[in-house]
């Protein structure tokens, strides 16, 4: 039913009844009676102001659970958060201060911003990975980081001279350079190209060389690593003085680490400062073993 409006007279007259200034007095205020209903079709987009609702009027009566934009709250600024205070109400937290935390105080305290406290212990299951194959580092001010592990490979690879039981290593020359013999190999990973005239191929690399030279009754000794494909020494040895007897067999050891950055050829080589006949270059101990004299040992580092 629509709305309808009827104002009616302070006084009835009745029919025939004469009208006196005294009657007309009589009239008083009209009285407005509303009856029927109005809905919202027929009320103009902004005919109802809040100053025409009643004080204290339940809106969260009329409005439905999960139906108020966040658009209709006041607006706040960057970084504020909301929350409830003593009174129940809620206001506003200002933003904190660069790299502080929201820090929550228990019921019945109001949160707040503060600096991270710092920790005696961490267990590492609370620690997050970053991908597979990392370990924790510190870089150059102190700060912690994931590293990616070494992609270090190591593989070593021998050689050396083998003779037959009682059988020298040979003759040494005074003050000549002689090549060592080198005719076994034991290289399980596969680093020695290969091992032919007393010679053996490696391919570009970085490696670690530990080698010994004997000598036999020959004075002063020395040893070294020699780059037959650039014609040059690339590891020396140890110089060996025997002083007044030099019966004994003497060792000059070779060790270092060089890098190559394409396929090389290597040998051994020997010099003595005297010559002895058939076991200056190392003297069988005839053991019922086999006899074994140079040795190098190759450690493939990248």
């Amino acid at each position: 039913m629509p709305l309808s409006v009827i104002i009616g007279p302070g006084y009835n007259f009745s029919d025939g009844e004469k009208v006196t200034y005294t009657k007309l007095n009589m009239l008083g205020s009209p009285a407005v009676t509303f009856t029927g209903s109005i809905d919202s079709s027929q009320i103009a987009d902004g005919a109802v102001l809040t100053s025409k609702l009643e004080q204290g009027i339940d809106i969260n009566s009329k409005i439905s659970d999960h139906n108020l934009s966040l658009t209709k709250l006041e607006a706040g600024t960057q970084g504020q958060l909301l929350y409830y205070n003593a009174d129940g109400d809620l206001v506003k937290l200002s933003p904190g201060s660069d790299g502080q935390f929201l820090k929550t105080k228990g019921a019945g305290a109001n949160p707040e911003w503060a600096a991270q406290d710092g920790t005696d212990t961490i267990n590492i299951s609370q620690l997050n990975t970053d991908g597979a194959d990392k370990f924790i580092s510190t870089d150059s001010t102190g700060a912690i980081q994931w590293e990616a592990k070494s992609s270090l490979s190591i593989a070593a690879a021998q050689i050396w001279e083998q003779q037959l039981n009682s059988i020298h290593a040979g003759t040494s020359v005074a003050n000549t350079d002689t090549t060592r013999v080198l005719n076994t190999l034991s290289d399980p990973n596969s680093i020695v190209t290969s091992l032919s005239a007393n010679q053996f191929i490696l391919e570009a690399g970085t490696y670690a060389v530990q080698a010994k030279v004997p000598g036999n009754d020959t004075g002063n000794i020395t040893g070294w690593l020699y780059n037959v494909t650039d014609g040059q020494t690339e590891i020396n040895g140890s110089s060996v003085y025997f002083g007044s007897s030099d019966t004994e067999t003497y060792w000059s050891n070779i060790a270092g680490v060089f890098q190559i950055s394409g396929q090389k050829t290597f040998e051994l080589r020997f010099r003595a400062d005297e010559g002895e006949t058939s076991f200056g270059l190392g003297r069988a101990a005839s053991l019922g073993r086999a006899e074994i004299y140079s040795h190098i040992q190759i450690i493939k580092l990248s």
